[in-house]
């Protein structure tokens, strides 16, 4: 298994230190998790692209109906 060293300034408390080490064990819990779902996916790179763009797109039609134009 591999092993990741997280420095820390000194002035961090230890608490701090070990919140940090924890969101950092959960992100890379979540990335594994969704390179497993991801594995055997034909979407290419460019369709992943295109997919997030039009997302982006249609969340920002989303909110300014609902919040500038007043939907």
């Amino acid at each position: 298994m591999m092993e990741i060293k997280i420095k820390v300034p000194p002035n961090v408390s230890k608490e701090a230190a070990k919140r940090i080490a924890e969101v950092v064990v959960s992100r890379l819990n979540e990335l594994k998790w969704v390179n497993e779902i991801l594995k055997d996916s034909k979407l290419t790179e460019d369709d992943a692209i295109e997919l997030g763009r039009n997302v982006k797109r249609r969340r920002g039609e989303y909110l300014e109906k609902r919040y500038i134009s007043g939907g």
